[in-house]
């Protein structure tokens, strides 16, 4: 909503708006690594209540932005980071840490199925606001609801790290990356999967309103089938995560990345309204689940002691495929005048990657992610 014209978007540049958010991807990628080994040592609660007051800070400023530069700056070196730290990562980990294994996937479900409310709430609220109050009030507005995440986080996050086995089990330095358990050809496909899948998911999402008003559809049809698509990721955020209890967790991601392909094949032609409303059904019913899977999946395969630097270092990896998918999308529509290409590059991407999760089950035992034992989950992994 703040990109559009009546908001930012009438001041600043799409491009320039677009570069933001796509640098803040990245640096929120980056900032993943740190966080992910500060969360295994320390818990999430004072990391997500820094969080919410550094986001809101990065909020405040930008609608006091006036500049080109004070744009990208913001969002790059202030808002990347603070989702880092408030974002589905530590939430995962705080799950990891205080859940025992049989009950991880539910608990994540219920996690998933709650931030799904955020955007049929946020979004039209977003789009009042900014009618009565100007983009700029409106920011403000937002930020402050994003500083009572901080109270909220110090009086109800209660996890409790085991930060001597989180120390023996990393390398010396918060800042450096842990590469070793990459090294694994069950974690290194699956991570080549994730950046692939989450990647094509992003330019669908960031691409898929003006794909069809391209096709001639109008912007209130349009917005009306994606905020439609948002209300059924409702039951897909719960009920798909909690299958993964009983039907194997890589088999299930994989199901979800083919039905995402079939909602990208949907848009390759498009120009029948059918196929724009089957389009978002089909995306909507599995998108809430694509990434919470991923957060079942690692959970079974990492060690908690690590989980949280295991997670941060794909998280880093994933955030360069989210970035780069959406500016290859767009950059093909600008080269050959339409998004036909572009969507069949998606579609291709999530079969491979769906391809590539169905690999990584069957590339050896569990990824050895650190050198603590935990016995009291047997399925997790330990180096």
């Amino acid at each position: 909503m703040l990109v559009t014209e009546p908001a930012a978007g009438g001041e600043f540049s799409r491009g320039l708006l677009s570069a933001a958010y796509g640098g803040a991807v990245l640096t929120g990628g980056l900032a993943a690594i740190p966080v992910g080994r500060l969360a295994d040592r320390h818990g999430v609660r004072v990391l997500i209540a820094a969080g919410a007051l550094v986001g809101a800070a990065g909020l405040v400023a930008f609608s006091a932005a006036t500049a080109d530069w004070q744009v990208p700056a913001l969002w790059w070196l202030v808002l990347g980071p603070a989702s880092a730290l408030t974002f589905y990562e530590p939430a995962y980990v705080a799950v990891q840490q205080a859940f025992a294994p049989e009950a991880r996937a539910q608990a994540i479900a219920v996690l998933t199925l709650t931030a799904g409310l955020s955007g049929p709430i946020f979004i039209p609220a977003t789009g009042a606001l900014v009618d009565a109050l100007g983009w700029r009030d409106a920011t403000r507005v937002l930020a402050a609801a994003m500083a009572c995440a901080a109270p909220v986080a110090l009086a109800f996050v209660r996890t409790s790290p085991s930060s001597a086995r989180a120390a023996a089990a990393q390398p010396r330095g918060t800042w450096k990356p842990d590469l070793a358990p990459f090294r694994r050809p069950r974690l290194l496909v699956f991570t080549i999967a994730a950046v692939l899948g989450y990647g094509a998911i992003e330019a669908i999402v960031v691409h898929r309103v003006a794909r069809f008003q391209d096709l001639g559809f109008g912007l209130a049809t349009v917005t009306f089938w994606a905020g439609l698509s948002g209300l059924l990721t409702l039951p897909g955020r719960f009920l798909l995560p909690v299958l993964a209890r009983r039907v194997q967790a890589t088999a299930v991601l994989a199901a979800v990345l083919v039905v995402t392909a079939a909602a990208a094949a949907l848009m390759i032609g498009g120009s029948a309204y059918w196929q724009m409303a089957l389009s978002f059904v089909v995306f909507g019913l599995v998108f809430g689940s694509a990434m919470p899977l991923r957060a079942v999946i690692m959970g079974q395969w990492t060690a908690t002691a690590v989980f949280g630097a295991v997670m941060g270092v794909q998280a880093a990896a994933i955030a360069f495929g989210r970035a780069v998918a959406p500016a290859v999308t767009g950059g093909l529509h600008d080269w050959l005048g339409g998004y036909a290409l572009a969507m069949a590059l998606l579609c291709a991407l999530l079969l491979v990657a769906a391809a590539l999760v169905l690999v990584s089950e069957r590339r050896g035992p569990p990824v050895a992610a650190g050198p603590v034992p935990e016995p009291a989950a047997r399925d997790e992994s330990v180096a």
